[in-house]
């Protein structure tokens, strides 16, 4: 529509527009020249005009002109609105651009999957930071390790970005050192400022979650030094036998009672293979009091060996430290429900399979007391060695109603679980993890 609109004039005081006589004459109190009456008082006689919107009737001419009063309307929206409109889209695109860089931002500073094996790295002299971090990069213990540098190196432009400490000197010492895959930048920067190995002492870990068979195999093969049939001898020893183990079992075994930790061996002890297990031992011990499981345990209606076998459960289950409390839950639910667990983990136990292993149908049917998918209650033994963070989610259950879990990787958190309280729930989370083939079957 035209800015410049066309109005008739209105009618006199008193006289209805719609019925205006056209033969009468109108009666004016003055008589002026056309050009100095201004058009509102010539359409508004006795009204005060309105200054923005008052014209004055044209100079009469040669040219006949249309007796019309022309008004400025002004327009509905002014040049505010319409360029605040294009500043919010700009905005939006703005805000939906840097999300999308935050995400990427966010996935490059944490590892693509959880911790894995161990990695031994030697430092040479001589080397910078930057050397430092394409070793790590080389061999799986950073997964990004150009942001690696950034985080390091820190710009103060960009230290609210990629939370990093602006100021820090980073150097590390030439030397020997075992670290994991996939491992966080600061648990990272950890073990290396703890420095190197010192080189006459040879140092063995036993990571959480290995079997005892495992366990053996990965000493003998990282300690030489070690007879295998001698070590294997060693694990019948009374000297590990706990206060708490259940008379009413028929054979003696210690799986889940060597506490997984890293252990120093030297001249005296690296041909000692009771030595290193009587030292994991005690060190399950020291552990077991620090956390206080016996009191604690009884509390939950557990015996003390129960919540190790829990604690094994859970150890073999959660991928996340923040999943190990609701997995110790839905255990804990159903075992009061009198439900099977129906654990792969112990089922793989049973089977004599190991973690990633795929089960077969004749797998998960196996008549065995380890198999929680045929048998209710907990297994008979721990099935691992649980470490001191599922020993404590086996008796700190977080509060919740959960009864299933499945590994969804939510939330795009690698080794994530999606928890569900009804088994509709359960199935579309189970429908996820075989989309995204995370080991469902």
């Amino acid at each position: 529509m035209s800015d410049d609109t066309p109005v008739t004039p209105d009618a006199p005081d008193g006289t209805d527009s719609d019925h205006l006589d056209l033969h009468s004459e109108p009666e004016f109190a003055e008589t002026r020249p056309v050009e100095q009456v201004p058009a509102w008082e010539a359409d508004h006689p006795g009204q005060e005009p309105d200054e923005a919107i008052v014209t004055t009737r044209p100079h009469p001419s040669d040219e006949p002109s249309p007796d019309v009063t022309w008004v400025r309307h002004r327009p509905l929206l002014g040049p505010i609105p319409r360029w605040g409109g294009v500043a919010a889209v700009v905005l939006l695109g703005a805000a939906v651009a840097f999300s999308g860089f935050r995400g990427w931002v966010d996935n490059q500073l944490r590892p693509s999957a959880p911790p894995g094996d161990d990695v031994e790295l030697t430092i040479q002299e001589g080397w910078s930071t930057n050397d430092v971090a394409v070793a790590l990069g080389d061999s799986g213990v950073i997964d990004h390790p150009a942001m690696f540098r950034q985080w390091m190196r820190c710009p103060s432009g960009l230290q609210w970005l990629i939370d990093c400490q602006a100021g820090t000197e980073y150097s590390f010492q030439a030397g020997n050192y075992v670290l994991q895959e996939h491992l966080s930048f600061e648990d990272t920067v950890a073990l290396l400022e703890e420095g190197p190995l010192p080189e006459e002492v040879v140092r063995i870990t036993i990571p959480e979650g290995l079997t005892l068979n495992q366990m053996v195999n990965r000493v003998v093969r990282r300690m030489p030094t070690f007879d295998e049939a001698q070590m294997r001898a060693a694990l019948s020893s009374d000297r590990l036998i706990w206060e708490h183990y259940p008379g009413e079992l028929p054979f003696l075994l210690v799986e889940g009672l060597l506490f997984p930790d890293t252990y120093q061996l030297d001249d005296a002890t690296i041909t000692d293979e009771l030595g290193l297990l009587i030292r994991m031992h005690n060190q399950f011990l020291a552990v077991v009091r620090e956390l206080d499981l016996e009191q604690r345990s009884v509390e939950l209606g557990l015996t003390p060996y129960d919540a190790v076998i829990l604690a094994s459960l859970i150890e073999e289950e959660a991928l996340l430290d923040g999943d190990r409390a609701k997995i110790s839950r839905v255990i804990h639910n159903r075992l009061n429900l009198g439900w099977t667990l129906g654990i792969d983990a112990s089922t793989r136990y049973a089977v004599a399979k190991t973690a990633g292993e795929p089960l077969t149908d004749e797998d998960l049917a196996t008549e065995s007391l380890w198999n929680t998918r045929v048998v209710a209650g907990l297994p008979p033994t721990p099935i691992a060695g649980p470490g001191r963070a599922s020993l404590e989610a086996a008796l700190a259950p977080v509060d919740g109603p959960w009864l299933y879990y499945v590994r969804t990787d939510e939330n795009d958190v690698v080794g994530a679980h999606t928890f569900a309280e009804t088994a509709d729930e359960f199935e579309a989370a189970r429908r996820v993890c075989v989309e995204k083939d995370l080991g469902c079957g």
